[in-house]
């Protein structure tokens, strides 16, 4: 820059060569800049490090923790979740002083910094397509879905501050949650992250592995530290404590309880239908589940698919596909068709504009669309397709929604129906609100029996 002013000026040859090396030496200096940022972040990670292991080498606290029972001992009648001090001396046990932006320490699940929730470049090359932002905000890392934009990346943002006043854990099951949703998809991989990687961004996947790995604390912890040494706050600490010991009484008195409401029954009435679980209806799900295919056949004339299915005209055709249920319509992260694209096919089509994550209402559109099926199957000669984008989630939550309400099924038997015809996974938002479907449904026939035994 330098030198092209001083030709356009017409300086002296001597004042050209001038402006070129002050030009050069500027670019060595930006150059130097961004090393020794670099150098005093790795510095700055290293005497964390050092300092937590003083403190921790200078505790006299017994070694093993109180929550796990040595040899000859009764087995405690309460769990109690390891304390703080006991907790830290676990997290600093990864081997080196390297300080990477971005560390894998679980499959596809990434915990980082800023600097590698800034790095497009990086994020493309290692696949990630969530970002979890623990920081988020103006005075934190004030990135937002708007900065990813360009590179297609789901965001969820959490506005938290590193202090031990601050309470995360009203965060811990979205959080846990978003994380879920991410690796239901098997290209699906995660970044959470903070400013730097070590407090507010560790606790929220702590979370996550207790909540849905089913996870003790102390088990979390040791499983992400050999990854990434890490470093919550004395005040998410006790949170995870608090946490900690809730999900592991509510699983010694009754499995997935502590998840979503526990399981509808009258003590008074032993026939009475039960709703199961968030987290039983998750293992109805995986247990003796059907291997992953594009399409599948799950009852006579209705097929679940995904976003290649339902963009192939031929297969449609070879299928004999007369109606289609899109319950991924729109053009952001779904399946954009829309009635038009089979304007060349005899084909029937209803879209429903849906997000694949915990906080949508997809229970808005159970009616209309176990309509759309009953209607389409009240002709043996149709056949309908229901998709999304993986054929897993939104569809197979509509359809088990259909069973329900068109031919009478309980939800743990249209879960167990479906699941042996295809692999099916609706996230734990979905689930809960085929649960509470389940649940009114049963309320009527009970109802309804009632009024029948009366008369």
């Amino acid at each position: 820059m330098f030198a092209e002013l001083a030709r356009a000026i017409n300086c002296s040859p001597c004042v050209v060569r001038a402006s070129t090396k002050m030009a050069s030496h500027l670019e060595t200096f930006k150059m130097l800049r961004g090393k020794m940022r670099n150098c005093l972040t790795c510095l700055l990670f290293h005497v964390l490090d050092c300092v937590q292991k003083a403190k921790v080498a200078q505790s006299d606290l017994p070694r093993r923790p109180r929550s796990l029972p040595g040899p000859g001992d009764a087995p405690p009648a309460r769990y109690e979740s390891p304390p703080a001090s006991e907790l830290q001396r676990l997290m600093w046990t990864k081997t080196g002083s390297e300080c990477n932006h971005m560390d894998e320490v679980q499959p596809r699940i990434f915990i980082g910094d800023m600097y590698a929730a800034k790095d497009k470049r990086g994020l493309r090359a290692r696949g990630i397509s969530h970002v979890l932002n623990a920081a988020h905000g103006k005075f934190n890392v004030d990135t937002g879905a708007g900065f990813y934009r360009d590179i297609r990346l789901t965001y969820h943002g959490v506005q938290a501050y590193d202090m031990v006043t601050f309470n995360l854990s009203v965060f811990f099951h979205k959080a846990a949650n978003f994380i879920r949703s991410a690796l239901s998809s098997p290209t699906g991989r995660v970044l959470v992250h903070c400013a730097m990687g070590l407090s507010r961004s560790s606790t929220l996947v702590l979370a996550y592995l207790m909540i849905h790995e089913r996870m003790t604390l102390a088990e979390a912890i040791a499983a992400v530290s050999v990854k990434r040494n890490i470093s919550p706050n004395l005040g998410f600490l006790e949170q995870l404590r608090a946490l900690d010991t809730k999900l592991q009484t509510d699983r010694r008195n009754g499995p997935g309880r502590s998840m979503c409401e526990g399981s509808r029954r009258d003590d008074d009435d032993d026939d009475e239908e039960v709703t199961p679980s968030c987290y039983e209806l998750d293992k109805i799900l995986n247990r003796g589940c059907a291997a992953y295919a594009a399409y599948n056949q799950v009852w006579p004339g209705v097929y679940i698919g995904d976003e290649a299915t339902a963009k192939d005209k031929l297969q449609l055709k070879k299928l004999g596909i007369t109606h289609i249920l899109n319950a991924a319509e729109g053009t952001w992260n779904n399946v954009d068709t829309g009635a038009g694209y089979y304007g060349d096919m005899a084909v029937a089509y209803h879209g429903v504009v849906a997000s694949d994550t915990p906080t949508f209402d997809l229970s808005q559109y159970f009616v209309t669309a176990a309509h759309f099926i009953q209607t389409a199957l009240a002709d043996d000669r149709n056949k309908v397709l229901v998709h999304c984008v993986m054929g897993r989630s939104r569809s197979a939550a509509l359809f088990l929604a259909y069973l329900m309400m068109a031919e009478g099924m309980t939800l743990a038997a249209a879960a167990e129906h479906v699941k042996t015809r295809r692999r099916i996974l609706p996230n734990w938002g979905f689930l809960k609100q085929l649960r509470q479907l389940d649940a009114r449904l049963a309320d009527e026939r009970r109802d309804h029996a009632r009024r029948t035994e009366s008369t």
